[in-house]
């Protein structure tokens, strides 16, 4: 028979009684804790002084949360396949890009490789990338614009930036554009052709037919070849 979570009209496992069992479970357990409600529930059997898996999800709504709340050492607990909450996505964004990862991944009580990958998958960024600076690149994405316009402007310092030597990029602040450098970042794309396109067609392009006559090939002018005049090289 299963036991009720209510004693007459008084809840029988409330919150603060799932972590003082909890507190008192995790040292009890040698090891690592039990993260997942199906391994805890094969240790709980015939302990009826431990709260059952439901109360504890219920509240918690993970046993890894739940140990940590409880006061158990983060490297017992393990966050594997562990759901985000709001609260660590917000803690996550705030601070990548002042904080190492490392140090987030600590507090959150989480992996460097499970931040970093949420960083990407979520807001689709680097930690680097969200102090909110272009590089040239990005810039240049953003005016469809030369990149090598722009670098070269960064060197002559027309366009505002600071090169990071350890990460071999430019730092550009939106905020630092001037319209001087605006103009830069707008103004058309240079080309260095001096002859129209090569369609492929010689008469269309040159106004000249090439035609064999007598073994040999001769160039025909078209406006001389449709009134059968033949100029020959």
């Amino acid at each position: 028979m299963p036991f009720p979570n209510y004693q007459g009209r008084k809840r029988l496992w409330t919150k603060e009684k799932v972590l003082s069992a909890l507190s008192a479970a995790a040292v009890e357990i040698k090891g690592p804790l039990p993260c997942r409600d199906r391994e805890y529930c094969q240790i709980k059997k015939g302990r009826y002084d431990w709260p059952s898996a439901l109360r504890i999800l219920e509240y918690y709504h993970s046993m890894a949360r739940a140990w940590l709340a409880a006061g158990a050492e983060p490297c017992r607990v393990s966050m594997h396949n562990q759901d985000w909450t709001a609260a660590e996505d917000d803690y996550l964004f705030d601070y990548a890009g002042n904080y190492t990862l490392a140090a987030i991944a600590k507090h959150l009580h989480r992996t460097y490789d499970a931040v970093k990958a949420r960083l990407n998958k979520k807001y689709h960024i680097q930690a680097r990338g969200n102090l909110g600076y272009f590089s040239a690149a990005e810039l240049a994405r953003e005016y469809n614009c030369s990149c090598h316009r722009i670098r070269t402007a960064l060197r002559d310092g027309k366009i505002k930036g600071d090169f990071d030597k350890v990460r071999n990029r430019w730092n550009i602040d939106l905020g630092d554009i001037t319209p001087e450098a605006l103009l830069i970042l707008t103004a058309p794309k240079r080309t260095h052709k001096y002859q129209p396109t090569d369609l492929g067609d010689y008469e269309q392009r040159y106004g000249i037919r090439r035609k064999i006559i007598n073994g040999k090939t001769v160039r025909i002018e078209v406006n001389h070849y449709e009134k059968g005049i033949l100029a020959t090289n």
